[in-house]
This record gives structure tokens, sequence and C-alpha cells, in this order.
């Protein structure tokens, strides 16, 4: 990795163009999860069938959990292409948003810190194995770190010269915030938020709170928000949705989650797993940081970027009950950062070698998994099990396995039942049942004989 001025620019930039082609033709590789992705296939169907695109439903449920524009996305892919409905949905749902994040981390770290390390420093987030693994997922998650990155970059951009934010900018800041909630919720507030107010702190100018048009930005989200509610109040069940939305969906999941509840170390935890390779550096330099914390008046701007974003929205979904390790993906540009730096600082007559170390390692782990995928697909998800109960007329049934019914519209059928033990006995001959593989030991007695098996899940039919 040498950084002469004349080829550096465009090694990286081919290097930025051969990543994206690799992880696009890997979307064609995937097969989707059934706990998330099939659901959401669902959700997306029902959302057409019943052309609702306001109040979603997850079969004959209420499904306040996600707003809706994620799903608007994914209805516009199964408009278009229902034949490469997923490949599609995660180029444009996922890939591209993860491209954009990527592109204004670059454009922030070449204003706080250096053209050369935005071109490292972008090449080696994007190839962090949990950062493209991620994006290689339908989530919600990716498109919203998309637009809380870009709120936090339009902040930046603007407080260079420290006056006030110009109109322009700052209508995209809020309407980044705003779009960002109607994404996935609160978190796209929360997070640009914290960031802001900490860095104000540590920049010591608080002040300039009031050169932000904080009354623009109450009004931007509340008019998005607000017709969001009066969309959803203009059907029946519409006080109830908002209900939920606001209590199960939001209050809930900070003071009592429904499901994911963990201790409060849960991401302390997690963090040195998933972000490896820099999980040494970036521990390092959080440790260096707080040691440093008497001294942060003479902190680069550039390290008090990466802290604001990433300590006190650690702390923030610390506290909250529910936790997922997908809830801290936007804070991963401020881990990468915070990581380098340290590099940077104690490491300077290295610190190059090291940071190719690190690109290697990234992309050497990205082909190996995606040379796995075939075996991955084949052992772990339900592909093959759902071509062979797409070609069976027989009813299907499920033990133990309530996400079963995720398939039902893939397999040509109504619906996928969910029997208790007693209930397996029932079955009729020639009928399937479908169980995880941990639990088949609960129906070894039921006169039953498997047909196709996994690693993960096993089909039996009724003798």
């Amino acid at each position: 990795m040498r950084f002469k001025d004349d080829t550096y620019k465009e090694r990286y930039k081919l290097f930025f163009i051969g990543y994206f082609a690799l992880i696009i033709g890997i979307t064609f590789l995937r097969f989707p999860d059934i706990r998330n992705e099939l659901k959401y296939f669902v959700i997306t169907g029902q959302m057409i069938e019943n052309k609702n695109f306001i109040i979603l439903k997850y079969f004959t449920e209420l499904y306040p959990d996600k707003p809706p524009i994620y799903f608007w996305i994914l209805g516009l892919v199964r408009y278009v292409s229902k034949d490469n409905f997923y490949p599609l949905s995660l180029i444009l749902a996922n890939i591209i948003p993860a491209g954009i994040t990527a592109f204004l981390g670059f454009k922030l770290s070449k204003l706080y810190w250096s053209e050369k390390m935005a071109y490292v420093s972008t090449a080696i987030f994007i190839t962090l194995p949990y950062i493209f693994g991620v994006s290689l997922v339908l989530r919600m998650d990716t498109l919203m770190t998309t637009f809380i990155m870009g709120s936090i970059y339009f902040f930046f951009s603007s407080y260079l010269d420290k006056k006030e934010i110009p109109l322009n900018k700052s209508i995209y800041m809020y309407g980044c915030i705003a779009l960002g909630v109607l994404v996935k919720g609160g978190a796209a507030f929360i997070i640009p938020v914290l960031t802001i107010i900490v860095y104000l702190y540590l920049d010591n100018n608080l002040g300039y709170l009031k050169r932000m048009r904080l009354l623009l930005g109450l009004g931007i989200t509340v008019v998005i928000l607000g017709l969001w509610f009066l969309m959803i109040l203009s059907f029946p069940e519409g006080k109830n949705y908002i209900g939920l939305i606001v209590g199960q969906e939001t209050l809930g999941r900070v003071v009592k989650a429904k499901t994911h509840t963990r201790a409060i170390y849960y991401y302390l935890k997690l963090l040195p797993l998933t972000t490896l390779p820099i999980a040494p550096f970036f521990i390092l330099g959080l440790y260096k940081s707080l040691k440093n914390w008497k001294n942060r008046k003479n902190w680069k701007d550039i390290d008090k970027i990466a802290f604001s974003l990433f300590v006190p929205n650690l702390i923030f979904f610390s506290l909250i009950s529910g936790k997922l390790d997908i809830y801290l993906l936007p804070l991963y540009y401020g881990i990468v950062v915070m990581s380098l730096r340290v590099i940077e600082k104690t490491w300077s007559g290295t610190k190059d070698r090291i940071y190719k170390v690190l690109l290697y390692i990234n992309c050497i782990i990205l082909i190996i998994c995606a040379g796995l995928l075939p075996y991955y697909n084949r052992n772990f998800t339900m592909k093959d099990s759902i071509e062979i109960l797409k070609e069976n007329t027989e009813k299907v049934y499920s033990y133990r396995f309530e996400d079963a019914k995720n398939i039902s519209n893939e397999i040509n059928k109504d619906t996928v039942e969910e029997l208790s033990l007693d209930d397996v006995d029932k079955l009729s001959e020639g009928q399937l049942l479908l169980v995880k593989k941990k639990y088949q030991k609960d129906i070894l007695n039921k006169n039953l004989e498997e047909l196709y098996s996994n690693k993960e899940y096993t089909i039996l039919i009724k003798k």
C-alpha cells in the first residue's frame, strides 16, 4: 500500500469497483433465512395483495414492529421482478445504501482527517467481515444507517466554519433523521442527537445548538411523522396500530422488550468478535481515549467524531432492554476510525503495513465466505427443503418450528400449521412434517420416516 500521489487514488477506486461488483454477484448466490428474510417476503406479499401500504400485517396479525419505507422498496422490487425479488431487493435496499454510507464516511474522513486516510478507512470499513456480512442480509438497519450517516455528515460538513448551518443542509439533515425513523424507528433520532451533543461538548461549543435551526428540525420531523400517523388513523385499526408502535415497539423495547432481552454488558462481550480483525486496535483506541479523557480539549476533530459516535450511543443501547448486535451497525464508522487512529499514532513508522495486512485479512475472509455460500445454502438454509415441499402435493405441518409458516407462499401452500407433540400422532399417511434437527429426537417414536435432512432442518413423512 504505497501512497504515491499519482497512483493510490486510482488503485482504491478500482478496488471499490471490484468489491461492489463481487458483493452484487454474491447476492445472486445467497438464499434467504427463514426467520427474518422470508418473513419479510410474507409481509411484502400481503401488503401488495391487500393494497394496504400503511398498516402492515404478518398473516392475520398487525405488524407494527417496523415502519413502512423498507417494505415499500421491497414492494417496488417485487412489482418489477418477482423472479429475482431477493437479489434485486438486496441490491436496492442493502448494497446501494451500504455504498452510500461508505461514501459519506469517505467524505467525512476527507474533511476531518486526510484524503489518504479517507481511502484507507473506507476500504477497511466496507470489507470488515461484520459489515459486508450485514450488507448481504435483508434487514432495514443498513438503510437506516445510511440516513443516520447522512444526517451526521450534513452536520459536520456544515460545522467546519462554525457558522449557522445553511438552510438547505438543515433540511437535508433533519429530513434524513425523519426518514431514518420511518425506516426502522427511534434509533435514527437518538444516534445523531447524542453524537452531535457529545461532540459539541468535547469541542466546548454547546452554544452552537442555537445555530442549528432546531425548530425547523422539529417541524420537519413532526410533519413527516405526523403525515404517517394521519395515514394510519384513516384505517379502522389505526388507533390500535399506533398504540402498538408507541407502546410495545418503542417504549417497550427501551424498558421491557418482548424479545432479545440481554444483560447490560451484552455489547461489551459481543464487540470483540464483531469488530475482528481490528478488535485489538479498537479496544486499545477506546482505552486510550478514556484514559486521555482529561486532555479531551486537545483531541483532534476526527477523534472527537469517532468517540462521540461510538461511546454515548453504546451506553444508550446498553441501557435499553432489547439488544441485538445489528442495533450497533451505525456505530461502526466510529469504531473503524478509532481503530485506525490508534495505529496511526502508536505505530506511525509501520502504519501503512498494518493497514495493508488488515485489508488483506478482510478480503481473504470475504473470498472464503463467498466460496462457502453453496455449502451454507445446502446445509443451513431451507433452499433444498423448499424445492422438495413445492413439488409435493401433500399438506405440510411443522413441530416446534413456528417460523416454518414463512415458507407457505414459497411452497404454494395456504399455510404450514404448527402441531403439538400429541397432534403429531394424528398425521395421516403421506403427510409431511417439518422440524428443526435439534428437536427431531422428540418425535423418534411417531412412525415417521426421514424424507430429507441437512444440518439444520428435516422433512419427515408419515408412514
